[in-house]
């Protein structure tokens, strides 16, 4: 019984929290996000048993919100699933070092040139701390990505997004 007892008192913790959490970011409008980046894929390594490519991308770009940004992100791609599932996090550092901290679920696009990801705004630092929001991707590579290639070109446009923050500090 206290077992059962304890499980019940850590889901209600759990629920409290995510309640309040939601209740503290309600309260921020939503405004639009967009932009865009060009930068370089390094491939990091290949596990042939996982079919997992391990990658790390460094770029720059502007955004609204943002201005000029520098942003790196570590991206493990799954290409034993049909379309090249694509999961991963991503940081943008503002001009002034403030940080926006994003995670990405992604996939192959409608050809080898492209990608398609979706992704959750997480929080980060300065400004965007209490962040949230979310957009979509479309990426461009200069080469069809593919486990033997060590470095490749990209660009991207990000579209269709939203953030929530809460402003200077």
């Amino acid at each position: 019984m206290k077992r059962q007892s304890y499980g019940f008192k850590l889901l209600t913790a759990v629920l409290a929290a995510l309640t309040l959490s939601g209740t503290a970011t309600a309260g921020k409008p939503l405004v639009p996000f967009k932009g865009q980046s060009t930068g370089v894929i390094s491939t990091l390594g290949f596990d042939p048993e996982l079919g997992v490519v391990s990658t790390r991308a460094e770029g720059q770009g502007e955004a609204t919100h943002l201005g000029r940004f520098t942003v790196t992100n570590e991206v493990s791609i799954y290409v034993f699933t049909p379309t090249g599932v694509a999961i991963g996090n991503w940081i943008y550092v503002t001009a002034n070092g403030d940080k926006l901290f994003v995670h990405m679920v992604g996939s192959g696009g409608p050809d080898p040139l492209h990608g398609i990801g979706n992704f959750t705004i997480t929080g980060g630092t300065g400004r965007f701390r209490g962040a949230s929001g979310s957009y979509q991707q479309i990426i461009t590579f200069a080469a069809p990505p593919s486990p033997g290639t060590l470095v490749v070109a990209y660009s991207d446009v990000l579209y269709n997004g939203s953030i929530s923050y809460p402003g200077e500090e």
